[in-house]
């Protein structure tokens, strides 16, 4: 989508780029930068993507580093450690 049209929607479902950024922690040039993709933040386009009821490939097509996929952290990542040790242990 391109920036005016993110813009014109979430305006559409009542919210502000200040509003969204209130919420996140951030500041609103923030939102205005990934929807003019003068910048790029994961946790901002996955936001503004689910205001939307869109996937973040839908919302920001042209954006390479949104469409890869975020390693495990936490107990997930023990698990992917776990079935690492098995598959080199084989």
């Amino acid at each position: 989508m391109e920036a005016e049209a993110i813009k014109q929607a979430l305006h559409e479902k009542g919210f502000t780029f200040s509003m969204i950024a209130d919420e996140l922690g951030m500041a609103p040039n923030m939102l205005s930068g990934v929807c003019y993709r003068r910048t790029t933040s994961k946790k901002a386009a996955e936001a503004i993507a689910k205001i939307l009821d869109k996937s973040v490939t839908e919302v920001f097509p042209d954006v390479e580093s949104y469409r890869k996929t975020r390693l495990p952290t936490g107990n997930a990542r023990e698990a992917k450690r776990a079935e690492l040790r098995q598959l080199l242990a084989s």
